[in-house]
């Protein structure tokens, strides 16, 4: 990505433009630019390889963003059998009270042992699933999408400013060297 304050540097690779001058030959301003290019290059290079990777960084936000949100707008619902499980129980041990024979008593003991232990077994597990779901959230949700989408977004415009920073020394390292070949001053 270029803006206005770029296009006065050459990108990497690009042959330098001949400085304005009128007193320096043009073999030695040649030369000299070619220097002040080869020395800027792994900069401009590296300004330049930061804002791809923050570009890219924002693309794959914006898209973990987005799939956070499909997936929040098409969770289906599902019941909770806890819930029926847990008013269930009392009537159970209401029930075992009413039972006459000790034959009953122990049948319906059994079944609501059996459905005592499986509540517990499933708020257990209900337990660790909600942690789960809340540390996945924590990395994966919306919120932290966001989050993400806004860190990458502030790492691009850093990015970009440091570009613009590197551009703008090029830019006035060109500009002394303009001036001293102008002067017809030339050095190694």
């Amino acid at each position: 990505m270029t803006d206005s304050n770029e296009s006065t540097a050459p990108e990497s690779g690009q042959a330098p433009e001949a400085p304005p001058g009128g007193q320096g030959s043009s073999v030695d301003a040649l030369r000299l630019t070619q220097a002040l290019v080869e020395r800027f290059a792994p900069h401009v290079e590296g300004a330049a390889a930061a804002v791809r990777e923050a570009e890219l960084a924002l693309t794959a936000a914006q898209e973990e963003l987005a799939r956070a949100r499909h997936e929040a707008e098409n969770q289906r619902y599902r019941s909770d059998p806890l819930v029926f499980m847990r008013s269930a129980l009392p009537e159970e041990v209401a029930g075992l009270r009413r039972k006459t024979t000790p034959k009953k008593v122990q049948a319906a003991y059994r079944y609501m042992l059996a459905r005592a232990v499986e509540l517990a077994a499933g708020e257990v597990q209900g337990y660790h699933a909600d942690q789960a779901a809340i540390a996945l959230d924590r990395t994966q949700g919306i919120e932290a999408c966001l989050m993400a989408e806004r860190a990458a977004a502030e790492r691009l415009v850093a990015a970009r400013e440091l570009q613009q920073r590197v551009h703008a020394a090029e830019s006035e390292a060109r500009a002394g060297l303009a001036v001293m070949i102008e002067k017809g001053m030339a050095t190694d």
